[in-house]
């Protein structure tokens, strides 16, 4: 089963950044989904347990990190508009014992995705590498994300029902 394990914001922050991405996907015809910062996909569910016990056992959470910039890709469809967040010492650690726990591959750099450039179909549509176009979302977005730090405090694996670009299929599995 393909998953991955994130951390989701506080309810404050997940509410006004959920309302963020479900405006963009409504405006883009593109598939809203749930802000999340992904801390490592497990390469089996063999290892969740053992996540779940470093999560328990982990005095890491809540982690606070910065917001450094808002970016886009005209070439990374899961990335297209994204929140960068500082790879703090506690983040990294955070990360690093999860990925070694789970035997899982170098997750991308910390970031909070607002938009993905995937349709209902799982296709991206045909603006998805028109840099204009994603530059000003990203410029639009920045203007309207006034959180200078987000905190992260509820870990969960998430699983899609086949490939990830079925975003509309992605369920919870485990609260860790």
């Amino acid at each position: 089963m393909s998953a991955s394990i994130w951390l989701r914001l506080s309810d404050e922050q997940e509410s006004s950044l959920t309302e963020l991405i479900e405006r963009l996907a409504n405006t883009h015809g593109t598939v809203p989904f749930q802000p999340h910062l992904t801390v490592c996909s497990p390469q089996s569910e063999a290892s969740w347990e053992a996540a779940a016990e470093y999560v328990r056992t982990s005095k890491a959470l809540p982690l606070c990190v910065g917001r450094m910039r808002i970016s886009f890709s005209t070439t990374a469809p899961m990335m297209a508009v994204v929140i960068y967040v500082e790879d703090s010492p506690d983040l990294r650690t955070f990360r690093e014992d999860l990925r070694r726990i789970t035997s899982a591959p170098e997750p991308p750099p910390p970031h909070i995705s607002l938009l993905y450039t995937v349709d209902e179909t799982g296709r991206q549509p045909g603006w998805s590498s028109n840099e204009t176009r994603l530059k000003s979302i990203a410029e639009e977005c920045a203007r309207q994300v006034d959180a200078t730090e987000f905190v992260f405090d509820h870990p969960v694996i998430v699983s899609p029902d086949g490939e990830w670009t079925n975003i509309r299929s992605w369920r919870t599995v485990r609260m860790l």
